[in-house]
């Protein structure tokens, strides 16, 4: 029963629109009417600036690092487990329930995914 806890809640937290959520709230900008394509990184820095799209992706990188640092406090000897939690992260990401499944286009929640996972699996 934890692991599906545990999964639903990295999808959940891979789900959360952070740049959309950033820019509406700050700028008052509807990023998914802005955009050309497929919501991406390049495009938010084009309609936002450097800024903006520098603490998106650092909120993002934080995003994939939080959903591993969850799997961990929640099943911390089971490895599997917080692979297949980075793994729903990005999908989520990908295609968040937030945003009617249309995500973004971004590296930074697999670099926060990646980069807990070695860290932790190193730390071992």
């Amino acid at each position: 029963m934890d692991d599906l806890f545990l999964y639903l809640g990295a999808y959940l937290v891979g789900s959360v629109p952070v740049g959309y959520l950033v820019l509406k709230g700050l700028k008052k900008v509807d990023l998914r009417k802005k955009s050309k394509g497929p919501l991406s990184l390049p495009q938010l820095w084009k309609i936002t600036g450097v800024p903006f799209g520098l603490l998106i992706l650092a909120l993002n990188i934080l995003k994939g690092g939080a959903a591993i640092f969850m799997a961990r406090s929640i099943s911390p000897t089971d490895q599997p487990d917080w692979i297949l939690a980075g793994f729903l992260a990005l999908l989520g990401d990908e295609f968040p329930v937030f945003l009617k499944f249309k995500g973004f286009r971004d590296i930074g929640v697999a670099v926060g995914v990646f980069g807990s996972l070695l860290f932790w699996m190193m730390n071992k």
